[in-house]
């Protein structure tokens, strides 16, 4: 425990503002809303996520306000289309996207999961409708086919290594420099389940693996190993409760704090890295609490099946509200880093 344990406030920052209804957010594609986002990357005041319902990316060149347009969308011409991979143009469209990633250099790589393949830019795109540079896990930008990967859910680069949940082949990839096309990867992670997203801090990789009757998210020091392997599980058991998760499908981390996108139980977790109990809990008021929304209807600070999530080097947390279609930003009143403690939420 610290004297000072960081407190959080809670923002819709994209998509529509509603509370206290049982109402669904607006869903129809525009440069504010969105439809059942699985990713969320936030780097240097540039917020990108993957809008994956309405098949594209939009790209903020700031933390938005909310009911802020995007600044830029990429899979679709133009911000109020939503047809799956363009309405036909494959080499610029996208089918259910989801991982997000930018490097230090600002390439941008998206997890086009459905046309089971990476695409990357080369930098952040200023024009809308872009062209990927780099196209990995298929031979060119018109091949859709399950060749190296089958439903490619989650990316990571570190240090000049590439990661790749290679999620419907229940393993993960990885390469020594950012590889092109169908080159082969320089190791192969196996006896994964369902791995959905990868993230690494102070050395140590956090896999987020999710599915039937598999509910973990696994840490290995200094190296991506073997499922098996692992060095320390989070949470002991499937279900609801404190030491229990039900389909996490999102992991972000900092050198402070584990983030767990806990989706099945409307709820991100918060871990030190190395303690296997939750320090905190998101959208729920404690942690024997697992309802959609807590039943109560949407509110600023309630979840619907989070997909993904991403913490910042303030201990500022973004979660992708899938099932709500929106992002929200718990914003750590304090910031800065420091060690965590039980948090106190901010409710209003």
């Amino acid at each position: 425990m610290v004297k000072n344990p960081i407190k959080y406030d809670s923002e819709v920052i994209i998509g529509e503002n509603i509370e206290n209804t049982f109402k669904l957010p607006d869903a129809s594609a525009s440069p504010t809303t969105l439809y059942g986002p699985r990713g969320i990357f936030v780097k240097d005041n540039i917020t990108v996520v993957a809008d994956t319902g309405n098949h594209r990316v939009l790209i903020w060149f700031s933390i938005p306000k909310p009911q802020q347009p995007a600044d830029i969308v990429l899979g679709q011409p133009d911000f109020f289309s939503d047809s799956v991979n363009a309405g036909g143009n494959i080499e610029k469209g996208m089918f259910m996207p989801t991982g997000i990633f930018i490097t230090d250099d600002k390439k941008l790589f998206v997890a086009d999961a459905w046309n089971h393949r990476i695409l990357m830019w080369e930098s952040l795109p200023d024009e809308n409708f872009k062209k990927p540079d780099h196209i990995i896990g298929q031979p060119d930008l018109r091949s859709t086919e399950k060749n190296l990967f089958f439903w490619c859910f989650g990316v990571l680069e570190k240090n000049g290594k590439f990661f790749v949940c290679d999620t419907g082949n229940r393993r993960i990839l990885e390469w020594k420099t950012i590889p092109d096309n169908l080159d082969k990867p320089d190791e192969i992670y196996t006896g994964f389940m369902w791995p959905h997203s990868i993230s690494v801090s102070k050395n140590n990789y956090f896999v987020a693996d999710a599915g039937t009757g598999v509910s973990k998210v696994y840490m290995f020091k200094e190296n991506l190993k073997n499922a098996k392997n692992f060095d320390l599980s989070f949470a002991d058991k499937e279900g609801c409760g404190k030491c229990k998760l039900n389909l996490p499908y999102g992991v972000s981390s900092n050198s402070d704090i584990v983030a767990v996108a806990d989706t099945s139980n409307n709820r991100v977790l918060l871990f030190e890295d190395n303690i296997k109990e939750p320090i905190d809990v998101l959208g729920q008021h404690s942690f024997e609490e697992c309802g959609e929304n807590r039943w109560e209807g949407v509110k600023k600070d309630t979840l619907c099946w989070p997909y993904a999530v991403h913490v910042d080097s303030k201990n500022n947390i973004f979660i992708a509200d899938t099932g709500n279609n929106r992002i929200i930003l718990f914003k750590s009143i304090h910031g800065g880093k420091q060690n965590v403690s039980i948090n106190t939420i901010k409710n209003s």
